[in-house]
């Protein structure tokens, strides 16, 4: 037995493939010479075939087609040639006591891991970073003034937050961070989900105090967010909300959880943020319309929302909506006519939205806007910086849920954007030790007034576009930042609401593109379709923390579908003698009496009955083949008792039905017999192709003749044309097809028994499953191979498996697989037990008729026999 490969290398310069390594050679024959230049396979000058391809170049030499000649491998006989059997096995505990010790090296080590901030310090080349540190400090701070005031104000929270959000957890990166162009400080999508936290904890609060209420009757204040205890609320809430995120993070980056983003796919992450971004710009409405509607949180909160501001829409306040309009306007012009056009051009991006803020604030203050046209405005925003003070935790049960939502979301972001800026700059981040600080900058800054902290894209690309060399830039921004706290802040009191509001809506400009992206969600995947609709609709429409949950169970459901009904498919091979999906390709071809599967899938549990099935379905289902040779069984002995059957005759007619294929008509009614008709004649009356005896009686199972059992079937060896040949193989296409087609017997009311539809399930007398894909077998999956095995085998149909992985071949020994399918059957490679496979022919069913399943083989290891 000989199995023959073709390697193709890769196209190097100048056509030359230098090397390739094959496995398991025992002897490599180099073809050279005219042979392969009247086959037309290299060097000629015949235009290449419509379904060839080659990754070499048509001009290469004969030497580089390698052909391997060795002997059929079973898995067995393989390891015991090559498996390595010196490896000894490793002692957990000796293994533990080998790095238990201490030096100053490993100190070091570990020191600078946790805080890597000493490593920077330690390393810091004064004259080459310094300069490029400060001017990209200087400019991220910039940025992070209008997000800080107008993100304050999206958290549901004091303005004054928002600033020290944007202060203490850019130093506190600086300390434990790896990336220097990581921003932390507020975030739009994590403000959002903040605020849906301190708006439901607050009508909490309201419910249980009523008097609350009545102070805003009174008129001292405009709404209840005015109130000064109701603030102090909700900042308290924002605060145990960030406290319980960072000791999540803290602890998933010391048990190294990172990996649990994972489970989260892009698809989900960009309806999430999109449909996050229609409830920003929702929540950033009213004041840019300038009137008061009452904030509703939960389901359909968006509906409530905007059912409120319609309510209220003659109430617009035309001063702010101006404001708010000018505001965009400019942004957007500067940002996509000037900054993004020139980027190349310009050293640092043109700070638009500082510069709005300052001239807003100017001709408000001026104009007198909240006097004279009664604009919201910013107000008194205190100039200190607050003492640190412990965040209540007593209603910390209601919102833990939503702190693991946002600890995840915190670190799937921001390591995502860490992770683009190091792929640019040519450095790598550790997961673990991100995760911690990003837990440490919302576990420290908690005690100091600042809600969740994240990651902010556009700063960190400006950073990152700035050439950024260390964190120490962070101390740059701190300090510009407080600064703006000590001396400037105050300045900002007449600055209106609707400029920040503007500036948060302008910001969501990318996120209300990037909902464009579910049409190519659709065209590439209808899963990741499914995941996209299903959580922006529930986003959107339920609510934010509603969606999220959605979205999840979405995309894990997904996974499990997708595994679940993974596609399987018979394999074939091509005139090139590349292993292929069979009817995919018009040159595909099987081995004649040998059925191949193919499965791209774990094969566990929720799939195990599915891939069965697919087998059957694909290949020969032996369940019904039994069925149909125990009826026919049944049809022979009843008409041997009535003396009428004829085996004569109906194997003549058997014959006549085969030789009328190669028969046509002439336009004038004369029957033409084909070139090949006498050929096939000839094979047919000496073919075994009646039946067997059934206990002296005739038996259903046909046998194929043995010189069609050999996989050589072509036109030399079978004495056919072209034409010919393609007949035959139209003529297998439609048997293939007719056993397929259940015709109704008027006997019975069952599935009819006819010749044709035996001989097209017998001639099969090998099935091959090709394991190469299936990374992952469990107990389940294990008992379907072997009962599978013993199926076929009620039919005389062998089972084969191919290139089963070691963790799957040891999952099989540990279940009992060995126990009934025989070591002998499991082969290395796919082309091993094709080799030996197409070697065999049909074997003769038993003449002491065919026996159903045993109980013990119908009940599988069914746990409801135990019951």
């Amino acid at each position: 037995m000989v199995i023959q490969y073709v390697v193709d290398c890769k196209s190097p310069p100048k056509g030359d493939c230098t090397s390739a390594s094959v496995r398991d050679v025992r002897q490599v024959a180099i073809e050279m010479g005219s042979k392969d230049q009247q086959n037309g396979k290299v060097g000629s000058d015949e235009k290449p075939e419509k379904f060839r391809r080659s990754s070499c170049p048509p001009t290469m030499a004969s030497e580089n087609l390698i052909t391997v000649r060795r002997q059929p491998f079973t898995q067995t006989s393989f390891d015991e040639l090559h498996l390595n059997t010196d490896q000894t096995p490793v002692n957990r505990l000796s293994k533990i006591k080998e790095n238990i010790y201490c030096s100053k090296k490993r100190s070091w080590k570990i020191l600078t891991s946790y805080i890597p901030f000493i490593k920077t310090i330690r390393y810091y080349k004064l004259r080459e970073y310094l300069m490029v540190d400060f001017l990209a400090g200087l400019t991220v701070g910039i940025l992070h003034i209008p997000q800080a005031l107008g993100f304050g104000q999206l958290t549901s929270v004091k303005i004054e937050n928002g600033l020290y959000t944007s202060l203490w957890p850019i130093l506190i990166y600086m300390i434990f961070g790896t990336s220097p162009h990581v921003s932390m400080g507020t975030s739009a999508v994590i403000c959002i989900l903040t605020a849906t936290v301190v708006d439901r904890q607050g009508e909490m609060f309201q419910s249980l105090h009523p008097d609350l209420i009545n102070k805003t009757i009174a008129g001292n204040y405009s709404s209840i967010d005015d109130l000064p205890e109701y603030l102090d609320y909700k900042e308290s809430i924002a605060m145990s909300v960030t406290l319980f995120c960072g000791l999540m993070m803290i602890a998933m980056g010391f048990l190294k959880l990172g990996f649990i983003t994972a489970y989260l796919s892009e698809s989900f992450f960009a309806a999430f943020t999109s449909g996050a971004a229609v409830h920003i710009f929702t929540s950033q409405v009213t004041p840019m319309l300038g009137i008061n509607v009452p904030r509703h949180s939960g389901v359909f909160k968006i509906v409530k929302n905007y059912k409120g501001i319609f309510e209220h829409i003659t109430e617009v306040n035309f001063t702010a909506l101006i404001c708010a309009v000018i505001t965009m306007v400019v942004i957007l012009i500067v940002k996509d006519c000037i900054n993004e056009r020139f980027k190349h051009k310009i050293v640092i991006p043109i700070p638009i939205e500082l510069i709005v803020v300052i001239v807003g604030t100017l001709a408000a203050y001026f104009g007198e806007f909240n006097k004279n046209f009664g604009v919201d405005i910013v107000g008194s925003i205190p100039n200190s910086i607050p003492a640190p003070v412990l965040p209540p935790v007593d209603e910390a049960p209601d919102f833990l849920v939503d702190c693991f939502i946002l600890a995840i979301l915190i670190f799937a972001n921001t390591i995502a954007m860490a992770k683009i800026c190091a792929k640019k700059h040519n450095y790598e981040v550790d997961d673990s030790q991100e995760m911690i600080a990003y837990g440490m900058c919302n576990f420290l800054s908690c005690f100091l007034k600042c809600f969740p902290s994240s990651v902010a894209p556009p700063r960190s690309m400006v950073s990152s576009a700035m050439n950024t060399k260390t964190t120490l830039n962070g101390l740059v921004t701190s300090v510009l930042i407080l600064m703006i706290i000590l001396f400037i802040s105050p300045l900002f009191a007449a600055l209106p609401k609707a400029i920040l509001a503007a500036i948060i809506a302008v910001a969501l400009k990318g996120l209300f593109v990037q909902i464009s992206i579910g049409y190519k969600y659709w065209k590439v995947s209808k899963y990741d379709f499914v995941i996209w609709l299903s959580t922006f609709l529930a986003v959107v429409f339920l609510d934010i923390d509603v969606g999220l949950g959605v979205g999840v169970g979405v995309s894990l459901i997904s996974v499990v579908f997708q595994t679940q009904f993974a596609s399987g498919y018979r394999v074939g091979r091509s005139k090139d003698g590349v292993f292929v999906e069979h009817k995919k390709y018009n040159d595909s071809q099987e081995t004649l009496g040998v059925k191949v599967f193919r499965y791209n899938s774990s094969l566990y549990f929720a799939n195990a009955e599915i891939f069965r099935s697919q087998v059957y379905g694909k290949t020969v289902n032996p369940r019904k083949l039994l069925k149909l040779l125990k009826k026919k069984e049944k049809k022979v002995a009843k008409t041997q008792k009535d003396g009428v059957y004829n085996n004569e005759f109906r194997r003549d007619s058997v014959i006549t039905r085969e030789l009328n294929n190669y028969i046509t008509t002439t336009p004038g009614g004369d029957p033409v017999k084909s070139p090949a008709y006498d050929s096939v004649q000839n094979r047919l009356n000496n073919a075994e192709i009646g039946m067997s005896t059934f206990s002296g009686m005739d038996n259903p199972g046909f046998s194929i003749p043995e010189e069609m059992s050999s996989n050589s079937y072509t036109r030399k060896q079978n004495g056919f044309n072209n034409n010919t040949q393609s007949r035959m193989g139209r003529r297998h296409s439609s048997l293939d097809s007719t056993f397929l087609d259940d015709e109704e017997d008027p006997d019975d009311g069952g599935e009819v028994v006819t010749d044709a539809k035996l001989r097209s399930l017998r001639k099969t007398h090998h099935v091959i499953i090709d394991c190469s894909a299936i990374n992952y077998l469990d107990v389940s999956g294990a008992n379907v191979l072997s009962h599978m095995f013993v199926e076929y085998g009620h039919v005389n149909i062998t089972m084969f498996l191919a290139g089963c992985s070691a963790t799957m071949r040891d999952a099989m020994k540990h279940a009992g697989v060995y126990d009934k399918i025989p070591l002998e059957n499991v082969f290395v490679e796919l082309s091993d037990a094709l080799a030996v496979a197409k070697t065999h022919k049909i074997i003769p069913l038993p003449s002491s008729g065919l026996g159903d399943f045993s109980d013990d083989e119908a009940a599988e290891d069914c746990y409801v026999t135990n019951l």
